[in-house]
This record gives structure tokens, sequence and C-alpha cells, in this order.
């Protein structure tokens, strides 16, 4: 096999990540860059629209997933287990639990350890607990023995960004020529259907394009699926670093308020318009910018008449919530009226956006960037402890 790492000796990692949106396999992907100096073999083992971002190098083999069984990947896991120190997933914990029942040590990278209202058992008996930095996360494992005997906290994966990535305003006024970015990921879920995701996404391309004065280009990137079924030319699937280019270079975004975009935001300093709620973290995340005052401009559902009475969490749980959501959607893709107070919305909240770089910046300022650093070291660390205490059931 190819040593893609430049001839590194280290343990051997496989990588893994939650299909749940774009924010744990783009938070893989920055460690998976991170670690591949480091490690004698790094691999990914996973499926869907994680694979997007997961490429070879940095890592020395991809095992696809997609369309397989759980009886099926813990056969492959426990084919692949005596190839590997450790199985390191981003928030897939049902994966972690076939990786330890194929045999394997298991560490947990988790950026939501602040809004789970019960830490999944595997997290609390993993070899290592990585725990993102976030409103209430020091204080949550504090609270926990469990947690505290096998957590490292660490700062958001947010890399310190060379002067061209950082957003700055290039007039005092904004430049009309310069485009507005459009960022789409994070839609696909298992709680709504594929259409769904697409229409949700065809309506805020409608509504930004709409808001948008004459001559100003509306640059559109999202996951390979719903860019396919947009059927729109110019809608792009773009990596991280691409993606950080484009926001850097705007007037400012648009963007769906995932974790992974928040602190996309905060490290180039964008000005950001936070889209109306695609699942319950994407709620929770929004109220809590506001709250805190990171917040530069925001549209929700309940601004074109949707549900006002969210209760999150849901106590029927996140599906439920989802298809409030889903229902307005619908409601909105047939109402021509609906749709145009949509775009109303959005004008009005990025009419001033543009003169000052955004709020979200400051949350480097409380939590700090540079995270996927400290995770790497944590991992290598445990990884070189080696399988003694490997469990098989």
């Amino acid at each position: 096999m190819a040593d893609n790492t430049g001839g590194a000796t280290g343990p051997r990692l496989l990588l893994n990540a939650q299909p749940f949106g774009f924010g744990p396999p783009a938070a893989t992907a920055v460690l998976a860059h991170e670690l591949a100096p480091l490690c004698d073999e790094l691999a990914y083992f996973g499926g869907g629209h994680t694979l997007d971002l997961q490429h070879r190098p940095p890592y020395h083999a991809v095992y696809g997933t997609t369309g397989l069984s759980d009886d099926e990947r813990l056969a492959y896991l426990r084919e692949l287990a005596p190839r590997y120190d450790l199985f390191v997933t981003a928030m897939d914990f049902a994966e972690a639990e076939l990786a330890r029942r194929a045999g394997l040590n298991v560490a947990v990278y988790d950026a939501l350890t602040w809004f789970w209202p019960e830490i999944p058992a595997v997290a609390r008996d993993a070899a290592l607990y990585i725990a993102q930095d976030f409103f209430g996360v020091r204080e949550r494992i504090r609270a926990d023995a469990a947690l505290r005997r096998n957590a490292v906290i660490v700062p958001p994966i947010v890399p310190l960004l060379p002067s061209r990535q950082v957003w700055h305003p290039e007039h005092p006024e904004p430049d009309q020529a310069r485009h507005v970015l459009l960022n789409l990921g994070g839609l696909q879920n298992p709680y709504w259907q594929p259409s769904d995701a697409a229409g949700y996404a065809r309506l805020m391309l409608d509504a930004v394009r709409a808001a948008q004065p004459a001559g100003r280009p509306v640059v559109v990137t999202t996951s390979r699926a719903v860019a396919e079924a947009l059927g729109d030319p110019t809608v792009r699937t773009d990596d991280r670093d691409t993606v950080l280019d484009l926001m850097s270079g705007a007037a400012y975004a648009c963007m769906t308020p995932g974790l992974g975009n928040i602190y996309d935001a905060a490290a180039t300093g964008v000005p950001t318009l936070w889209l109306p709620s695609a699942n319950e973290t994407h709620l929770l995340q929004a109220r809590l910018l506001t709250e805190h005052g990171f917040c530069d401009a925001r549209v929700d559902w309940q601004d074109v008449g949707g549900p006002t009475d969210y209760d999150v969490p849901s106590p029927a749980g996140p599906e439920a919530l989802t298809k409030a959501m889903v229902r307005v959607v619908r409601q909105l893709s047939g109402d021509p009226g609906l749709r145009d107070r949509l775009a109303e919305h959005v004008a009005k909240a990025t009419a001033g956006l543009g003169l000052v770089p955004g709020r979200a910046q400051a949350l480097t300022e409380r939590f700090g960037h540079g995270g996927m650093r400290e995770a790497a070291a944590a991992l290598v660390r445990r990884a070189g402890d080696g399988p003694a205490d490997r469990l098989a059931v």
C-alpha cells in the first residue's frame, strides 16, 4: 500500500463520521489532515454523503459502506480490526457500538456535548471522549464522573487562517460586484426525505437570489446529492478550504446554522444571515448565537407563518420537530405568496450586512481555535497505549 503520509510512523487509525448534516464529516476531514503526518496508516470507514469530504490522500484507504446492513458493516469491521489501533468516530454512536463489538478500541469526537439530553453509553465507556468546547460543555463534563475519567475538552476545530482567508470590507459600502455565498451544507439527515432537503434548498436559493440587487452573483455550495436534486449547473460541491476562500471573498454569507458553518463564520469573520432551521440542533444553535450576541441576522420559519411554539429538545423527539419543518417547506413550496414573504425577510435581514466583520468571530475569543491539533495529539497518545483493553462482544 502506498504511503501518502511521507513515510511517517505511528499509530493506525480508522476514522468515521455520522451521516447527519455536514458537521461530523467535515470535522473528520479536518482531523484527517492533522493526523496524516502522525500515523503509519489512516483510513476512513463510512458511507452516504460523508464520503463527499473524505479523499485519498490524506487517507491510505477509504472503505465505503453505503447501503450495507448493520450485520454487513460489523463483519467488515471485524475483518479490518486487526489492522487498526483505534476507531475514531465523529458522533456516530451506533457505528461506535459496532466497532466495539468488532474488537476495536473506540474514541469519540463530539461537537454536541452541550446538546445531548443524555450522553450515549458508548461515549461514556470509550477509550477517549473528545468534547469540543461550547456553551455549557465544561460544566457538563465536571458534573459527570464517568466523562471526567476519559474526556478531553478541546477548542473548536477552527484553524487560524492566513490573512487572505479572513473577511474584511473592501469599501465603506459593500461592493455590488462581490458575490454572496449561499452555504446549504448540513441538510441531509435521516429524519426527512432527500426530496424535502432539496425542497428546502430550492426555497433558500430562490429567496436569496431574489433578495440581491442587480449584478450581484450568488455562489451556492452544498452536498453532491442536494446539488444533483436541484439540477442547477451553478450549484457546486466544494471542499472546506474552497468554502473558506469563498466565504472570505463574499459580501456576506447566508448559511444553515450548523455548528460547522458557525465556526467557519467565526474563523473567517464573514457577516452571516442564519437561515431557517433544518433540524433540532440548528434551531438551538441559532438561539444560542442570538442570546449571547453572536448573531448578525437570522430568518426562521415563524417569520413566514411557520410554527412559533418550538419546544426543544422536543418531548416527541427530533423526528417530530423535523416533520413540523417539513410541513412548512412543503407549504412554502406550493404558495408563491409565502415564497415572496421569505424573499422579503431575507432582503430586509441582509440589507445592512457587509459593513463590519461578523459577530460570530467573537466565538474564537471565547472558546479558542485550533482544536484539531489538540484532538489529534490526544488520539495519537491514546492509540499508542496499545490494544490491551480491546473489547469484543
